[in-house]
Formats: structure tokens, sequence, C-alpha cells
């Protein structure tokens, strides 16, 4: 009888055991889901930026983090002295802000005077704080191979005006370093 007691007697226990595991973890899973701050978002994996930048005889490319998720891709015709870029709209995935500048006069060169030049050109990272105009940040540093006179460009860029298309916005110089004492050759 008492073989009898504890072969039924087993089966009963695991169902009660069972029966407390499932109301344990239907409870926490309640009690966590409708209990504020009890949620931890799971970390997040840092924001990594990649710049790149490469050129040929005749041109010069860069790209360069301007917003969380938008990168810009701008080109240097050394023939023109044309620095010209833009950013792919993430919605239409075209070519959406575009930016200009010509560099020739900022480096001192003379209309006509550019004979097969050549140009280094490499994208910053920077936080500026200035003035009204949005700037991304980041920072645009384009060097006459000749001279080593170093221009670098601010790109006006918010993320309110995002990734739209219009006009092409204008690079602003901020500073022109001459390190052979202003001479173009």
């Amino acid at each position: 009888m008492q073989e009898k007691m504890k072969k039924s007697f087993v089966p009963l226990r695991r169902r009660y055991l069972l029966a407390g595991f499932i109301l344990i973890f239907v409870g926490g899973y309640i009690v966590g889901s409708v209990v504020p701050g009890q949620n931890v978002p799971p970390k997040r994996f840092p924001v990594i930026h990649a710049m790149t930048s490469q050129a040929d005889d005749s041109f010069a490319a860069c790209t360069v983090p301007l917003a969380t998720g938008l990168e810009g891709f701008f080109i240097l015709d050394f023939l023109t002295g044309d620095l010209s870029g833009g950013v792919i709209n993430p919605v239409t995935s075209t070519f959406g802000a575009s930016f200009r500048h010509n560099v020739l006069n900022d480096l001192g060169f003379q209309p006509g005077q550019a004979k097969n030049p050549k140009f280094l050109l490499v994208a910053g990272q920077i936080d500026m704080r200035r003035g009204r105009t949005p700037m991304a940040p980041a920072v645009l540093y384009v060097t006459d191979c000749a001279s080593g006179a170093t221009a670098a460009y601010g790109i006006p860029f918010s993320n309110q005006r995002g990734a739209a298309g219009g006009v092409a916005v204008p690079l602003v110089l901020l500073d022109v370093a001459q390190p052979r004492g202003g001479e173009n050759q």
C-alpha cells in the first residue's frame, strides 16, 4: 500500500512543481511588463565613422560623416579646382543635398596659372560652433602638393535640412595654412 502511495504521490508532486514554475514565470512576465523602470534597454554598440580618401592624376575623392547615418561624398577636380559633393537621401536613394566650391583662389592660384596642379583631399571631424549657419561635424582639407598650402572647409549642414535636394550650397572657407610663406610654385 505504501508503494502505491509513493507512485501516485510522485507524479502529483511533479505536477505541483510544474504548476508553481509556470505561475512564477507568468507572474514575473506580467510584473516585468507592467511595472515601470524594470525593462533595461540593451547596450548599444558605439557609433563608428569611417572616412576614406583616394586620388589619381586628375581627381581626389573622400567620404565624411555629416550626421548620424548620413555620409557626404566629395570630389576635387584638379583641372578646374572645383570641390563638389553630395549626400545620398536615405528615403529616395539618390543624391540630395549638394555642395560646391572652387579652391584655386583660396590656395593662391591666379586665373590661368594652374597648369597640371596636384592636390590632396582629406576629411576630418570637428565639433564646430560657428554663428547662425549650422555646420556638419566635419571639415575638408585641400592641400596644394606644390606649395603645401592647405585650405580647410566647413560643410553647411543640419539634421533639419537633411539630405534634401536643391541648389548646391557653397562650402565655407575656414582658414588657409601657408607652410612655405604663401608662395605657390
